[in-house]
């Protein structure tokens, strides 16, 4: 059986390179937002997604236009257990500083316990033991399952197949787009 995890394609995010963290909020929904950029997906990862049995995807747009691209038979309606965990932002409004550091330091805060206006660490943490249990169910099922998902649930998820026994990368690759990572477990 094979499970495949991969992040979706690069969105044409254009949010503001200077932020407040309350400003942080518009950042995510206008990312949430973007169309996917480009068609600069690898041939490889389309034959992969032709060869599995079974694609899902969150339900969250940049997966589904990214599956889109793949141009795979997929059945399955897209999936909110999948979605991405977001980023947390507190309702301050200064100090204005570049978008980046504010989403290194609230995602980090986030892996602490800090989840102002978004769901808690713990929560994604379910949700991606739940997500863990879906794929595993379906790779049973058709043998193999690709998930066009995110760079944060993708890696919690990774952990839950990890912990259930399933090999692969302990740690999807987190930077970048369209990367897949394969977790195997014989039958």
């Amino acid at each position: 059986m094979q499970i495949i995890l991969v992040r979706h394609g690069r969105p044409d995010h254009g949010g503001a390179s200077w932020s407040t963290p309350a400003g942080m909020k518009t950042w995510v929904e206008r990312y949430n937002a973007a169309n996917v950029v480009g068609h600069e997906r690898p041939e490889a990862l389309k034959q992969l997604a032709a060869s599995a049995e079974m694609v899902v995807c969150s339900s969250l747009l940049r997966c589904v236009e990214s599956r889109d691209h793949l141009h795979c038979e997929c059945s399955s309606e897209p999936d909110p257990l999948f979605k991405e965990a977001h980023l947390p932002h507190p309702d301050w409004r200064f100090p204005l500083m570049p978008s980046r550091f504010w989403r290194l330091a609230f995602r980090t805060a986030w892996f602490f316990g800090f989840a102002s206006n978004t769901e808690p660490v713990k929560e994604s943490r379910r949700r991606a033991s739940a997500a863990a249990d879906k794929l595993i169910e379906l790779a049973e099922a058709h043998g193999s399952v690709l998930l066009m998902g995110h760079k944060i649930m993708n890696a919690l998820i990774a952990t839950e197949l990890r912990r259930r026994g399933w090999r692969g990368p302990a740690m999807p690759l987190l930077s970048g787009y369209w990367h897949p990572s394969r977790y195997h477990k014989s039958p």
